[in-house]
């Protein structure tokens, strides 16, 4: 869904998207990030039923103010700010993709 997300946007907006993830040299890591032109505009972080905030995605957040970051958890029963992190339902953050 997400590469499918980022042809889209390619196609629709004409940005260079990228998906990706980031990885640093002492482990901490993300599972995906979107890119438009060069910039991170989203960071995003999977997990099956851990809802506790993900370290790495936090610190990558801060690090990186201007990306949406999300922690999508496939059973979240609800959306959850946390810091500059949200923490939602996958299913329903997947639902409102473009493409």
């Amino acid at each position: 869904m997400l590469c499918k997300q980022a042809h889209y946007r390619c196609d629709t907006t004409g940005c260079d998207v990228g998906l990706h993830y980031i990885r640093t040299k002492d482990g901490a890591e993300v599972d995906f990030c979107l890119s438009c032109d060069g910039a991170l505009d989203q960071l995003l972080e999977c997990k099956v039923s851990d809802t506790r905030p993900h370290r790495a995605l936090a610190r990558f957040a801060a690090q990186w103010a201007d990306a949406e970051a999300v922690q999508l958890v496939r059973d979240a029963r609800q959306v959850e700010r946390r810091g500059v992190m949200a923490i939602e339902p996958a299913a329903a953050w997947l639902a409102r993709l473009d493409a």
